[in-house]
Protein backbone atom coordinates (compact mmCIF):
# COMPACT_ATOMS: atom_id res chain seq x y z
CA UNK A 1 0.00 0.00 0.00
CA UNK A 2 1.28 3.42 -0.89
CA UNK A 3 -1.38 5.93 -0.20
CA UNK A 4 -4.12 6.25 2.69
CA UNK A 5 -6.47 9.53 3.63
CA UNK A 6 -7.00 10.26 7.21
CA UNK A 7 -10.28 8.74 7.45
CA UNK A 8 -8.94 5.40 5.67
CA UNK A 9 -6.27 5.45 8.51
CA UNK A 10 -8.55 5.61 11.57
CA UNK A 11 -10.83 3.06 10.51
CA UNK A 12 -9.43 0.61 9.01
CA UNK A 13 -5.88 0.86 10.86
CA UNK A 14 -5.65 2.87 14.03
CA UNK A 15 -9.20 2.51 15.30
CA UNK A 16 -8.97 -1.22 14.04
CA UNK A 17 -5.44 -1.84 16.21
CA UNK A 18 -4.02 -3.22 12.50
CA UNK A 19 -0.41 -2.58 11.68
CA UNK A 20 0.08 -1.15 8.03
CA UNK A 21 3.21 -0.49 5.71
CA UNK A 22 2.65 2.12 3.26
CA UNK A 23 5.63 1.70 1.14
CA UNK A 24 7.12 5.11 0.04
CA UNK A 25 4.52 7.23 2.43
CA UNK A 26 7.21 9.49 2.78
CA UNK A 27 9.81 9.44 -0.01
CA UNK A 28 8.71 12.90 -0.91
CA UNK A 29 10.27 14.33 1.86
CA UNK A 30 13.03 16.54 1.47
CA UNK A 31 14.70 14.06 4.28
CA UNK A 32 14.91 11.41 2.27
CA UNK A 33 17.28 13.46 -0.15
CA UNK A 34 19.60 15.02 2.39
CA UNK A 35 19.51 12.80 5.57
CA UNK A 36 22.46 10.91 5.93
CA UNK A 37 25.09 10.06 8.84
CA UNK A 38 27.53 13.14 7.11
CA UNK A 39 24.72 15.47 7.14
CA UNK A 40 24.10 15.00 11.11
CA UNK A 41 27.40 15.70 11.40
CA UNK A 42 27.04 19.03 9.79
CA UNK A 43 23.77 20.29 11.46
CA UNK A 44 24.47 18.74 14.80
CA UNK A 45 28.17 17.11 15.37
CA UNK A 46 28.78 19.42 18.06
CA UNK A 47 25.34 18.02 20.30
CA UNK A 48 26.05 15.39 22.81
CA UNK A 49 23.59 12.61 22.81
CA UNK A 50 23.10 9.36 25.29
CA UNK A 51 24.04 6.03 23.11
CA UNK A 52 22.77 2.95 24.34
CA UNK A 53 24.38 -0.73 23.99
CA UNK A 54 21.53 -3.40 24.32
CA UNK A 55 23.14 -6.76 26.10
CA UNK A 56 21.37 -9.71 27.29
CA UNK A 57 18.69 -7.17 28.14
CA UNK A 58 20.53 -4.83 30.25
CA UNK A 59 21.04 -0.94 28.58
CA UNK A 60 24.22 0.87 29.33
CA UNK A 61 23.77 4.32 28.04
CA UNK A 62 26.99 6.29 27.34
CA UNK A 63 27.33 10.21 26.39
CA UNK A 64 29.17 10.41 22.89
CA UNK A 65 29.17 13.64 20.67
CA UNK A 66 27.27 13.18 17.01
CA UNK A 67 30.11 13.39 14.90
CA UNK A 68 31.83 10.82 16.94
CA UNK A 69 29.26 8.70 16.67
CA UNK A 70 28.69 9.34 12.80
CA UNK A 71 32.10 8.33 12.56
CA UNK A 72 31.79 4.95 14.45
CA UNK A 73 29.19 4.49 11.42
CA UNK A 74 30.92 5.07 8.54
CA UNK A 75 33.95 2.78 9.53
CA UNK A 76 31.37 0.01 10.25
CA UNK A 77 31.19 -2.91 7.21
CA UNK A 78 27.94 -1.28 5.42
CA UNK A 79 26.03 -4.53 5.40
CA UNK A 80 24.48 -6.42 8.18
CA UNK A 81 25.45 -9.75 7.11
CA UNK A 82 29.17 -8.51 6.77
CA UNK A 83 29.54 -7.60 10.71
CA UNK A 84 31.15 -9.34 13.09
CA UNK A 85 29.95 -11.01 15.99
CA UNK A 86 32.36 -9.12 18.28
CA UNK A 87 29.34 -7.75 20.63
CA UNK A 88 26.59 -5.37 20.67
CA UNK A 89 26.79 -2.40 18.59
CA UNK A 90 26.19 1.31 20.17
CA UNK A 91 22.92 2.41 18.94
CA UNK A 92 22.14 6.20 18.92
CA UNK A 93 18.18 5.45 19.80
CA UNK A 94 15.74 7.11 20.58
CA UNK A 95 16.95 10.57 20.72
CA UNK A 96 14.71 13.56 20.92
CA UNK A 97 16.82 15.17 17.91
CA UNK A 98 14.10 16.78 16.22
CA UNK A 99 13.01 18.85 19.03
CA UNK A 100 16.94 19.79 19.94
CA UNK A 101 17.26 20.69 16.52
CA UNK A 102 13.57 22.14 15.02
CA UNK A 103 14.81 23.04 11.87
CA UNK A 104 14.95 19.03 10.55
CA UNK A 105 11.23 19.39 10.61
CA UNK A 106 11.00 21.39 7.76
CA UNK A 107 12.51 18.38 5.87
CA UNK A 108 9.82 16.44 6.82
CA UNK A 109 7.49 17.86 4.45
CA UNK A 110 4.31 16.99 4.15
CA UNK A 111 3.64 15.90 7.42
CA UNK A 112 0.89 13.34 8.01
CA UNK A 113 -0.25 15.24 11.16
CA UNK A 114 -3.75 14.51 11.06
CA UNK A 115 -2.86 10.53 11.54
CA UNK A 116 -1.92 12.08 15.27
CA UNK A 117 -4.70 13.08 17.57
CA UNK A 118 -5.42 16.63 17.85
CA UNK A 119 -3.12 17.62 20.77
CA UNK A 120 0.47 16.04 18.91
CA UNK A 121 -0.37 18.26 15.40
CA UNK A 122 1.02 21.65 16.22
CA UNK A 123 4.24 20.48 17.01
CA UNK A 124 4.45 16.50 15.99
CA UNK A 125 8.51 17.30 15.78
CA UNK A 126 8.69 17.70 19.69
CA UNK A 127 7.05 14.26 20.35
CA UNK A 128 9.52 12.25 18.17
CA UNK A 129 12.40 10.27 19.07
CA UNK A 130 15.12 9.51 16.30
CA UNK A 131 17.59 6.86 15.65
CA UNK A 132 20.90 6.33 14.01
CA UNK A 133 22.88 3.25 13.63
CA UNK A 134 25.75 1.02 11.60
CA UNK A 135 24.46 -2.34 9.80
CA UNK A 136 23.75 -4.68 12.32
CA UNK A 137 21.95 -2.66 15.39
CA UNK A 138 19.49 -4.61 17.23
CA UNK A 139 16.46 -3.40 19.22
CA UNK A 140 15.53 -6.99 20.87
CA UNK A 141 11.84 -7.70 21.04
CA UNK A 142 9.92 -5.52 23.52
CA UNK A 143 6.90 -3.11 22.99
CA UNK A 144 6.41 0.77 23.87
CA UNK A 145 6.66 2.01 26.98
CA UNK A 146 2.84 4.19 27.24
CA UNK A 147 1.36 1.14 25.00
CA UNK A 148 1.12 3.77 22.61
CA UNK A 149 0.12 3.87 18.62
CA UNK A 150 3.55 3.63 16.89
CA UNK A 151 4.13 5.63 13.68
CA UNK A 152 7.04 5.16 12.24
CA UNK A 153 9.50 6.98 9.54
CA UNK A 154 12.66 5.38 7.60
CA UNK A 155 14.57 8.07 6.24
CA UNK A 156 17.66 6.48 5.39
CA UNK A 157 18.93 2.50 4.77
CA UNK A 158 16.88 -0.60 5.47
CA UNK A 159 15.34 -2.33 8.70
CA UNK A 160 13.85 -5.22 9.17
CA UNK A 161 11.03 -5.52 11.62
CA UNK A 162 9.39 -8.73 13.28
CA UNK A 163 5.86 -7.74 14.76
CA UNK A 164 3.91 -9.74 16.84
CA UNK A 165 0.58 -8.81 17.94
CA UNK A 166 0.05 -7.92 21.87
CA UNK A 167 -2.37 -10.74 22.60
CA UNK A 168 0.73 -13.12 22.22
CA UNK A 169 2.64 -11.34 24.39
CA UNK A 170 2.50 -14.02 26.81
CA UNK A 171 3.98 -16.42 24.68
CA UNK A 172 7.61 -14.71 24.02
CA UNK A 173 9.10 -14.70 27.33
CA UNK A 174 8.25 -11.53 28.74
CA UNK A 175 11.03 -10.30 31.38
CA UNK A 176 9.65 -7.04 33.20
CA UNK A 177 7.37 -4.65 32.09
CA UNK A 178 8.32 -4.80 28.00
CA UNK A 179 10.65 -6.36 27.24
CA UNK A 180 10.68 -10.55 25.81
CA UNK A 181 13.71 -13.00 26.07
CA UNK A 182 12.49 -14.79 22.54
CA UNK A 183 15.37 -13.82 19.86
CA UNK A 184 12.34 -14.10 16.76
CA UNK A 185 15.18 -14.72 14.43
CA UNK A 186 16.43 -17.37 16.03
CA UNK A 187 13.89 -18.68 18.74
CA UNK A 188 14.82 -21.21 21.54
CA UNK A 189 11.45 -23.42 21.27
CA UNK A 190 13.09 -25.59 23.69
CA UNK A 191 13.43 -22.51 26.45
CA UNK A 192 10.09 -21.14 24.94
CA UNK A 193 7.52 -24.11 23.43
CA UNK A 194 4.53 -21.74 23.86
CA UNK A 195 6.46 -19.39 21.13
CA UNK A 196 5.67 -21.96 18.52
CA UNK A 197 2.00 -20.47 19.08
CA UNK A 198 3.28 -17.25 17.89
CA UNK A 199 2.66 -15.47 14.34
CA UNK A 200 5.68 -13.60 13.55
CA UNK A 201 5.56 -11.46 10.41
CA UNK A 202 8.55 -9.52 9.34
CA UNK A 203 8.78 -7.07 7.18
CA UNK A 204 11.29 -4.37 5.83
CA UNK A 205 10.93 -1.05 5.70
CA UNK A 206 13.11 0.70 3.34
CA UNK A 207 13.86 4.63 2.76
CA UNK A 208 10.85 6.75 2.18
CA UNK A 209 8.10 3.62 3.80
CA UNK A 210 6.09 4.51 6.66
CA UNK A 211 4.95 1.57 9.06
CA UNK A 212 1.98 2.18 11.59
CA UNK A 213 1.94 -0.51 14.73
CA UNK A 214 -1.00 -0.51 17.04
CA UNK A 215 -0.55 -0.30 21.20
CA UNK A 216 1.40 -3.31 22.77
CA UNK A 217 2.43 -4.60 19.05
CA UNK A 218 6.02 -6.58 19.93
CA UNK A 219 8.85 -5.71 17.66
CA UNK A 220 12.56 -6.46 17.35
CA UNK A 221 14.17 -4.69 14.98
CA UNK A 222 17.46 -4.74 12.75
CA UNK A 223 18.97 -2.32 10.78
CA UNK A 224 20.02 -4.10 7.35
CA UNK A 225 22.20 -0.96 6.32
CA UNK A 226 23.47 2.47 7.76
CA UNK A 227 19.98 3.82 8.75
CA UNK A 228 18.17 7.02 9.76
CA UNK A 229 14.74 7.19 11.05
CA UNK A 230 12.37 8.28 13.83
CA UNK A 231 8.79 7.76 14.97
CA UNK A 232 6.07 9.45 17.04
CA UNK A 233 4.65 7.60 20.26
CA UNK A 234 0.99 9.23 20.58
CA UNK A 235 -2.32 8.21 22.02
CA UNK A 236 -5.96 8.22 21.25
CA UNK A 237 -8.59 8.81 24.31
CA UNK A 238 -9.21 5.49 23.98
CA UNK A 239 -5.27 3.98 24.34
CA UNK A 240 -4.77 6.31 26.96
CA UNK A 241 -7.56 5.28 29.04
CA UNK A 242 -6.97 1.64 28.37
CA UNK A 243 -3.04 2.20 29.11
CA UNK A 244 -4.29 3.51 32.72
CA UNK A 245 -6.70 0.56 33.19
CA UNK A 246 -3.84 -1.61 33.62
CA UNK A 247 -3.23 -3.83 36.60
CA UNK A 248 -1.20 -0.81 38.88
CA UNK A 249 1.48 -3.30 40.18
CA UNK A 250 2.05 -4.16 36.58
CA UNK A 251 3.17 -0.89 35.33
CA UNK A 252 6.08 1.43 36.18
CA UNK A 253 5.39 4.48 38.07
CA UNK A 254 6.76 6.29 35.43
CA UNK A 255 4.76 5.07 32.67
CA UNK A 256 1.49 5.45 34.92
CA UNK A 257 3.04 9.33 35.21
CA UNK A 258 3.77 10.09 31.66
CA UNK A 259 0.09 8.50 30.51
CA UNK A 260 -1.48 10.67 33.39
CA UNK A 261 0.73 13.68 31.93
CA UNK A 262 -0.67 12.39 28.42
CA UNK A 263 -4.66 12.09 29.58
CA UNK A 264 -4.33 15.48 30.88
CA UNK A 265 -3.47 16.30 26.65
CA UNK A 266 -5.80 14.13 25.29
CA UNK A 267 -8.55 13.70 27.14
CA UNK A 268 -8.87 16.84 29.08
CA UNK A 269 -7.75 18.83 26.44
CA UNK A 270 -5.28 21.24 28.63
CA UNK A 271 -2.98 22.80 26.76
CA UNK A 272 0.37 21.49 25.48
CA UNK A 273 2.33 24.24 27.16
CA UNK A 274 1.26 23.18 30.32
CA UNK A 275 1.75 19.55 29.58
CA UNK A 276 4.74 18.91 27.18
CA UNK A 277 7.16 20.17 29.78
CA UNK A 278 5.91 17.49 32.24
CA UNK A 279 6.02 15.32 29.10
CA UNK A 280 9.22 16.22 27.39
CA UNK A 281 11.94 13.49 30.17
CA UNK A 282 9.72 10.81 28.75
CA UNK A 283 11.35 11.41 25.66
CA UNK A 284 15.09 10.37 27.17
CA UNK A 285 13.54 7.97 29.34
CA UNK A 286 15.13 4.60 29.79
CA UNK A 287 13.34 1.40 30.18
Amino acid sequence: MTHLTNSEFETNYRDAMRPVLLRGGCATWSACQRWSPQYFDQVAGSLTVPVKTIDNGDIEVSSWRLAEYVRLIMEQPPRADEVSKSGPIPYCHDIPLLGLVESLAADCQPFPAKFLSPSYRQHWWRYSQFFMGPAGTITPLHFDSLLSHNLFFQIYGTKRFTIIPAKQAHLCGRRGWRWFDVDPEQPDHESFPQYRQATPVTITVSAGDMLYMPPGTLHHVRSLSASISFNIDWHTERSVIDALAKLPNEIPTEVKYYNAITALAVVAKIPEAITFPLYRPYLSYVS
